[in-house]
């Protein structure tokens, strides 16, 4: 627990954290106005995008919150990269030479931070769709928990490819653009059936188990993965994430 409690207090006293929070808070709050608020106050400018009602509001916003998936990248390859540039890890190894701990460390940190930060978009974005949405209800106790482990799940497999991608390349920038290049292109690889099959954003959409009507359900992939499927992808997506950074500290530490 030593080891998880100095990398909290680490990411507590970053800037970067609190920034990448305001920047989550802006594009959420964005998309809220022009998929929630748009449509119905110009609905001759947004002809093809439905008009949301409650209940299914609250359970797609969290779909589309849920897919800000760059956080998780961001902040994982930053806070590991920044101490590839210093004396950080080697000092850390030095202390403690369990890297196994200290990825884990790592990883259940930032994991928490990012499900924090998107936990609180969610509630903004219901916070929206209350006061703005027309219709009534909204999700159960049992949904809000489901949203609670899907967006944990979500968060873990994010975290760990962006771990993965700075143990492997030991350089911010390029894990940045690498890690962002998959957080771009799978989306747009998962239209294609086979790919969709193991597509990572196809299983973050497929998760929260959502019917869309009409064409702009069409360009979603994931619509047609079980549950238990999506949460298959989710896990494989960890694994490797996590295997990556063993073996690239380990294969460049050793």
């Amino acid at each position: 627990m030593s080891l998880v409690h100095a990398e909290y207090l680490k990411l507590s006293r970053r800037r970067l954290y609190y920034l990448m929070v305001i920047i989550l808070a802006a594009l959420v709050g964005l998309l809220a106005f022009f998929l929630l608020i748009f449509a119905q106050i110009a609905p001759e400018l947004a002809e093809g995008v439905p008009i949301l009602e409650k209940p299914g509001a609250y359970i797609f916003g969290a779909q589309q919150v849920a897919g800000q998936t760059w956080f998780p990248l961001i902040l994982a390859v930053v806070m590991l990269g920044s101490e590839f540039g210093s004396t950080v890890w080697a000092t850390a190894l030095t202390r403690d030479s369990r890297r196994v701990q200290q990825i884990s460390a790592r990883f259940v940190v930032l994991a928490a931070a990012s499900w924090l930060a998107i936990a609180a978009a969610i509630a903004g974005w219901a916070l929206v769709a209350l006061v703005a949405v027309p219709g009534e209800g909204g999700p159960t106790t049992s949904d809000w928990l489901g949203i609670v482990w899907k967006v944990g799940l979500i968060e873990l497999a994010w975290t760990a490819i962006g771990l993965g991608a700075v143990a492997m390349l030991r350089s911010v920038g390029p894990a940045i653009g690498a890690a962002l290049a998959l957080y771009f292109v799978d989306p747009i690889l998962g239209l294609w059936g086979p790919w969709e099959n193991v597509s990572l954003s196809a299983a973050t959409t497929a998760l929260f188990q959502i019917d869309i009507e009409g064409d702009f359900g069409s360009f979603i992939p994931g619509s047609d993965l079980s549950l238990a499927h999506a949460v298959a992808i989710v896990l494989g997506w960890t694994a490797l994430g996590l295997f990556l950074t063993w073996w690239g500290l380990h294969r460049r530490d050793a």
